[in-house]
């Protein structure tokens, strides 16, 4: 099995491939900090310009960013704000220190001055998040005001009221990530299997000969043809696909 951690397109591969069977890939957003044992095969950056206007382009509507760094040690997030109103960034940021455990006070640092600091770092990735409405209109404007010079790709769980809006580099994606892990590799899509359950995931799952849905996605992932579904996130669904597919072989 390999297991990428993508932010932006860095890619962390933990054990050999098996070549004899179908292999499975999970893909994230997030810092690339599965394990001190990973190294990165690829990364895309995003320049000290457009880094910039992301961030001014978010604060002038509003949006706190949070900046991924370091694709190449164990990842680093800086911030230099969160708004009192916005309870999903703090829950999310709780949520981080807990995953990162002892390296927690590395891996998230609250910085004076992102701008002053971001000639610093190497940045793979920024996101804003927040309230499903107010997170539309700042995709929108973000898309209106940096047009193609980056990738956005919203996250949207209407039942939890919760967007969050990732920005990467104009080549970097899910998609794009599996695919530059599997060229390394040797492999074909057909011997790729991946699962999401939202927007972000939708490349990712257009490559893969094996694209699994979780049950609890959007249902207009749910509908599409050619995607398997599995149950969802509560009923161990990543689990039942791996079962089905990889360790029973499953035809598909």
């Amino acid at each position: 099995m390999i297991e990428v951690g993508i932010a932006s397109a860095a890619m962390k591969v933990e054990r050999p491939l098996q070549r004899n069977r179908k292999t499975t890939i999970e893909a994230k957003i997030e810092p690339s900090t599965k394990c001190s044992s990973s190294a990165t095969v690829a990364a895309s950056l995003l320049n000290l310009e457009t880094t910039r206007e992301i961030v001014r382009a978010g604060k002038r509507h509003g949006g706190d960013a949070l900046v991924s760094t370091d694709p190449h040690g164990k990842g680093t997030m800086i911030y230099d704000r969160i708004s009192a109103d916005n309870l999903p960034l703090q829950k999310y940021l709780l949520w981080s220190e807990r995953l990162h455990g002892c390296d927690a006070e590395d891996s998230v640092r609250h910085v004076s001055d992102l701008h002053e600091a971001l000639p610093d770092h190497e940045v793979i990735h920024i996101s804003f998040s927040g309230g499903c409405e107010p997170m539309a209109r700042l995709t929108e404007l973000l898309r209106h005001e940096l047009n193609d010079t980056v990738t956005i790709l919203p996250t949207i769980y209407p039942h939890l009221d919760f967007t969050l809006i990732d920005i990467l580099p104009p080549d970097a994606s899910k998609g794009t990530g599996v695919e530059k892990l599997s060229v390394l590799n040797g492999l074909t899509p057909e011997n790729v299997m991946v699962i999401g359950d939202n927007f972000n995931d939708l490349e990712m799952l257009e490559f893969a000969g094996t694209p699994v849905v979780m049950g609890n996605a959007d249902p207009s992932l749910l509908e599409r043809d050619g995607f398997y579904t599995t149950l969802s996130n509560d009923e161990s669904g990543v689990a039942a696909a791996i079962e089905r597919f990889i360790l029973n072989g499953e035809k598909t």
